[in-house]
């Protein structure tokens, strides 16, 4: 319970389970990791955005918070061997890469 409201969890949506495939591409760049949004770049608008991004890097989380008209990407000054990445869409929620 938050603020007098129960919670739920947030399910994962597997980057094979899109059609739309707003999921995080992950490209290794000199001196740290670029996360994107799709292929395709996602929409940044006020009704539309992808709200954060999070690097997980040998156990570590980063995060980066994202707001409309901001590029959908971020750049993590981290590198290692076991790299994977989340995003959260304000209206298709939570995606993994």
């Amino acid at each position: 319970v938050a603020c007098g409201q129960p919670m739920t969890l947030m399910g994962e949506k597997p980057a094979d389970s899109a059609t739309e495939k707003p999921v995080p591409v992950i490209e290794k760049k000199d001196g740290g990791i670029l996360v994107k949004v799709g292929s395709i770049p996602h929409p940044m608008e006020e009704k539309h955005y992808i709200e954060w991004i999070q690097l997980i890097v040998d156990g570590k989380n980063c995060k980066q918070f994202l707001k409309p008209g901001d590029a959908p990407e971020a750049f993590f000054s981290e590198n290692g061997d076991s790299v994977s990445a989340r995003e959260y869409c304000n209206i298709h929620g939570l995606w993994r890469s």
